[in-house]
């Protein structure tokens, strides 16, 4: 709708330039009524273009409005169906809130890992600190390449007779790399104490990596264990048509979707991985309540996922 009216608009734009035209052209020449009325046929037309789709626009807000209606409606009688087959048992429900101590253990598993990743840098940090150590090195190997030019000069001088053209360039060249060498001076002291930060950050890192690695590893593989298994039960229940939780219908819908399939079922797998990972219990609420401020990593999923689930 912005396109066309944009284009409207230019057209009307053009009929001006059009008219004027023509204005100018009736003062020079007095024929051209039939032009005049061309254009004033053309503006009409225009006119009456802007308001079909002013009515157009209106009719498909309303139809939209009651398209939105027709579905809200439809997902309460699926909810409602739903509800009445499980009363009366002959459905099966879907059991997606029941894990294992072996889940449990690999969920513990796996938080002990992301508490260690925590720790450590994040790749951009730690490019941030490898560049700072590069600039200071390629600032030291500047300042030497200076100061070389500068014996080289002084040689110059002292092996030049005064007057010559030979000891006037090495005069002007000394006092140029003098000058550059006072300013790579005071760059090099300040990359030199970012430098120094740099270093005491990325050994520390390196220590970390060291001490945590085992950590690190086992809850990667206890993820990779963790979301196999619960996909897998997930799908389970797709295929054999079981009835789904209502915490899990409220955000996902009671069937995957035919387009974005593969995502749906990625989302809906990470958030049983958060209801077991927080021992979520909650039936009617996906992610139960919102984690407080100090609970940084897991406000920061729970937002993840919340965003996530406003696309289902």
């Amino acid at each position: 709708m912005e396109d066309v009216d944009r284009r409207i608009r230019d057209l009307d734009s053009r009929l001006d330039d059009l008219q004027s035209e023509h204005e100018s052209l009736s003062r020079k020449f007095g024929y051209t009524e039939d032009l005049d009325h061309e254009l004033g046929s053309i503006r009409s037309d225009v006119r009456s273009c802007e308001g079909k789709l002013e009515e157009l626009d209106g009719e498909l807000s309303d139809r939209v409005g009651d398209t939105e209606r027709t579905i809200s409606r439809l997902v309460e009688q699926v909810r409602l169906l739903e509800g009445q087959l499980l009363a009366s048992g002959g459905a099966q429900l879907a059991d997606l809130d029941t894990f294992s101590k072996d889940q449990r253990a690999l969920a513990r598993s796996r938080e002990r890992g992301r508490q260690a990743r925590s720790l450590l840098l994040s790749d951009h940090d730690r490019t941030t600190y490898q560049i700072r150590l590069r600039h200071r090195r390629d600032t030291a190997g500047e300042l030497r390449a200076h100061r070389t030019t500068v014996v080289d000069a002084v040689g110059t001088l002292l092996a030049t007779r005064y007057g010559s053209r030979s000891r006037a360039e090495a005069a002007t060249q000394l006092g140029q790399t003098i000058a550059g060498e006072r300013g790579l001076c005071q760059g090099l002291d300040r990359e030199s104490r970012l430098a120094e930060e740099a270093e005491s950050a990325l050994a520390a890192d390196a220590t970390t990596r060291a001490e945590k690695q085992s950590v690190i590893a086992a809850g990667a593989k206890a993820e990779q264990r963790l979301t196999l298994g619960l996909r897998s039960r997930l799908a389970d229940a797709v295929r054999e048509r079981a009835l789904l939780p209502a915490w899990f219908v409220t955000v996902l819908g009671s069937a995957p979707p035919a387009r974005s399939t593969q995502k749906w079922l990625e989302t809906a797998t990470e958030v049983l991985l958060y209801r077991l990972t927080y021992d979520i219990t909650d039936q009617v609420v996906a992610l139960g309540e919102k984690p407080s401020d100090t609970a940084q990593r897991r406000r920061a999923w729970y937002e993840k996922l919340r965003k996530d689930l406003q696309r289902w």
